[in-house]
């Protein structure tokens, strides 16, 4: 075997000095094989195109000596092409399952190695178009949730790794069915100003919604222009604005029930918005009282925190035109009512929610009270 390798060689380089001297014209005539000579005096070192054909003509050797022995004729014309050996051909590689057992060892780790080399190739084509060669997000889960108060700020993320070519899009799905664009690529094609997309280093493709609100709530797509569009999703939450009238036991209240000459006292939580740089007006009817000066005894505290806000209203000497309705906003929109009635002499029956100085808990007692007092009446 080391003789045939050794001859293949010599036949290779002296094809190669035969053309270099003739200049390339005579390169289609069949060479001859060099008489074999010790390998330590050959000086002749292979091109790459001859070193390939080098490792391809001996694996065909090592295979056909396996099943019949070749004349060397054939090695010849494999070398130089005339006519084509049937080398890469699978259908033409012996079986050598009817040769002899050591001739079967001899074929058996060639074999193995094409097979290998065949392997490889298919394995390598199947990575080529797998995902991890291609567009592919980084995040863990491709649907999130997110939940976030009304007027803040929405930044959805959006994390791709390898986009090559490809064109990163950014959409709105209505209803879970109608898709709104937003952007492509940096370029924003929705006419509302809030929305925003920003490339952020070194692959983040994030949109941003500012002052963000109710209508905004949906479900948002992240998606790479492959075929087919690779998509990751947001689900976007907004919790609105929780205001309330309260009592003191913290309960909404929608009436209230005070005496004449006492002072009216209503408490206001605001929740679910950041309140640090806003402000709870107390209003009576049409008239702010926050910034009510004329009548007197008013008096306004508020405790603005990032997750709402604390208010109370106190009106001192209560009369009866200090009766209606008193409301406690943060907007146009957000806003709680109580109606208040200042009673002045009136039948405690009518006290529904006792307060300034007739309590709840004595209802009972005043239409027990009444009862008697009609019976007594009737003798």
């Amino acid at each position: 075997m080391e003789e045939k390798a050794f001859q293949v060689r010599s036949l290779i380089c002296s094809s190669e000095r035969d053309g270099r001297a003739t200049g390339g014209s005579d390169a289609l005539a069949p060479p001859t094989l060099a008489p074999a000579r010790p390998r330590g005096t050959m000086s002749c070192f292979p091109s790459e195109s001859s070193t390939l054909l080098l490792l391809l003509t001996f694996m065909h050797l090592i295979l056909t000596d396996a099943s019949t022995e070749q004349p060397a004729s054939e090695v010849t014309y494999a070398v130089s092409g005339v006519p084509p050996p049937p080398l890469l051909s699978i259908e033409t590689l012996p079986t050598a399952r009817t040769t002899a057992p050591a001739v079967e060892a001899r074929t058996e780790q060639p074999k193995k190695l094409l097979g290998y080399i065949f392997d490889t190739h298919m394995n390598m084509k199947h990575h080529h178009h797998d995902h991890r060669w291609g567009p592919h997000f980084e995040e863990v889960s491709n649907s999130t949730n997110m939940t976030l108060k009304i007027g803040s700020t929405a930044t959805m993320n959006c994390r791709i790794s390898l986009l090559q070519d490809k064109t990163v899009s950014w959409v709105r799905r209505k209803d879970g069915r109608e898709l709104e664009l937003l952007t492509v690529g940096l370029h924003t094609y929705t006419g509302d100003s809030r929305y925003t997309v920003e490339f952020q280093y070194p692959n983040n493709w994030r949109l941003q919604i500012k002052y963000a609100n109710k209508r905004d709530e949906g479900t948002y797509e992240c998606q790479i222009s492959t075929h087919p569009p690779r998509v990751i999703r947001v689900h976007l939450h907004i919790k609105a604005p929780q205001v309330q009238i309260v009592d003191e036991h913290g309960r909404p209240i929608f009436e209230k029930y005070y005496k004449a000459d006492s002072t009216i006292q209503l408490a206001c939580f605001v929740r679910h918005v950041s309140m640090v740089s806003s402000v709870v007006l107390w209003s009576h009817g049409n008239n702010t009282l926050n910034y009510d000066v004329s009548r007197g005894g008013i008096s306004v505290k508020t405790e603005l925190m990032d997750e709402g806000a604390n208010s109370s209203l106190a009106v001192a000497r209560a009369e009866k035109g200090d009766s209606g309705n008193y409301t406690c906003s943060i907007s146009a929109t957000e806003a709680a009512t109580v109606a208040v009635h200042v009673l002045n002499g009136e039948n405690p029956a009518e006290l529904h929610h006792g307060s300034g100085g007739i309590r709840g808990h004595h209802k009972p007692m005043a239409l027990v009270l009444m009862v008697v007092l009609n019976l007594q009446g009737l003798r």
